[in-house]
């Protein structure tokens, strides 16, 4: 599962897991940005399932959909906004 740069480790494959998924998000954007902008796209494989307004509610139903398979939850944005980590405490 990736939200807007969150990056989660997927039996140990972080990002190939859903390499499908990313850029099943990059083609279908242009798409997405025209309709949807704003909202939170559920992305599982080739198929983009449906846009939600709050960012848990499209988790739960990609949950409910497909259980413990690789799927995206992603902010439908023109620019996507890089996360900073580090391995320093706050």
């Amino acid at each position: 599962m990736q939200e807007n740069g969150n990056r989660t480790n997927t039996n140990g494959k972080g990002l190939l897991a859903l390499a499908r998924e990313l850029a099943t998000f990059e083609s279908n954007l242009p798409a997405l940005l025209e309709k949807d902008a704003g909202r939170f796209v559920l992305i599982h494989g080739d198929q983009v399932v449906g846009a939600w307004d709050i960012w848990a509610d499209a988790v739960a139903e990609g949950y409910r959909r497909f259980n413990l398979e690789p799927f995206l939850v992603q902010r439908i944005d023109a620019e996507e906004k890089p996360l900073f980590l580090s391995r320093e405490p706050l």
